[in-house]
Order: C-alpha cells, then sequence, then structure tokens
C-alpha cells in the first residue's frame, strides 16, 4: 500500500456522472488492488471517478462483468496511477443515483446493483 506523502497538481474530477449529491457524503474507504489494473482502464496516469469497481478478496478492482464479479459501486474521485506504486486507497459511492451515458466506460448494471438508480 503507498501511503507516502506526495504534492500532485491535476485537474479536478469529472463528476457529470453524478445523478444527484446522494451517497457523495458517506463514500466508503477503499483499497483498490493495483496489480488488477490494465493499461486500458487508466488514461494519463489516472483511473478516472465512475469507474464501476468489484470486490476482489479484501481489495476492489474494476468491474469488467465477468463471470463470479460482485459489483460495490464507483470510483467516486479520480485516482492517480504512479509507476512501481502499490494499492491504492480510494472512497467509493455505495449508492445514489448514477447517469450511465456519462460514465468514463461502457456499463451495464449487474443485478446487485439495488442500491443504485440509473438513469
Amino acid at each position: 500500500m503507498d501511503l507516502t506523502i506526495t504534492k500532485e497538481s491535476y485537474g479536478g474530477s469529472k463528476l457529470s456522472w453524478l445523478g444527484s449529491r446522494r451517497g457523495v457524503d458517506t463514500a466508503r474507504t477503499v483499497t483498490i488492488d493495483r496489480t488488477k489494473l490494465t493499461p486500458a482502464q487508466v488514461t494519463a496516469g489516472v483511473l478516472p471517478a465512475g469507474t464501476p469497481l468489484a470486490a476482489s478478496a479484501n481489495k476492489v478492482a474494476p468491474y469488467t462483468a465477468a463471470e463470479g464479479q460482485v459489483f460495490v459501486g464507483f470510483l467516486l474521485t479520480d485516482q492517480a496511477i504512479k509507476p512501481g506504486g502499490g494499492d491504492i486507497v480510494a472512497p467509493l459511492l455505495d449508492h445514489g443515483r448514477v447517469i450511465v451515458a456519462k460514465l468514463p466506460v461502457a456499463f451495464t448494471a449487474p443485478s446487485n446493483a439495488t442500491s443504485f438508480v440509473f438513469v
């Protein structure tokens, strides 16, 4: 887990995929399994806000609708992915309203996504 103190400057998260403020102030902290990230999921060194996440042991990883994956929510804010770094501690939106067309990836809601309203 990479907990070193660093200073970074990059643009703010694109949050147009949020359909409301519901759940934003109660996001829970999760650890993203860095070994599960692919170059296609990281854009310019950033895992974008709105990325669907799935349970992966005691961590989370990007959701791909693969057999056996359990959807848990969406990454709330952009996360910088540094070369050679460890796992990423990040906020997870686990309930609320989501505008599917504005997510950073194609997404079809799984049947267990009952704590979300998709528009």
